[in-house]
Parts: structure tokens; C-alpha cells; sequence
């Protein structure tokens, strides 16, 4: 967006993109955290406090 503006260029920005953008970031996110968890709920307490094995 800087370099537009100095060189006067006009900035072009795919409506679609904006769109997608939070959604694949949020997608990532749970994807990223499901493992963990699901891993985590397996677990009992007693042994997460133990550390790994």
C-alpha cells in the first residue's frame, strides 16, 4: 500500500481475497488447536501433571 501511494499507483484489492482471508486464518486456527485438545481430553489429569512419559 506504501509503494502505491509513492508511485502514485492505484492500489487494487480482490474483494474475494478480503473475504477468504479471515476465514482460511480461523480454519487454520482450529485445525492447528484440534489436535492438542483432542489429545488434552483424552488424557487424565494425574498424568498431564506428570509429564511426558
Amino acid at each position: 500500500m506504501a509503494i502505491s501511494a509513492v508511485r502514485h499507483w492505484t492500489p487494487v484489492l480482490d474483494v474475494g481475497l478480503s473475504g477468504l482471508a479471515p476465514v482460511a486464518g480461523a480454519v487454520v486456527g482450529l485445525l492447528a488447536g484440534l489436535y492438542p485438545a483432542i489429545r488434552a481430553a483424552r488424557m487424565q489429569p494425574v498424568d498431564a501433571l506428570r509429564g511426558p512419559s
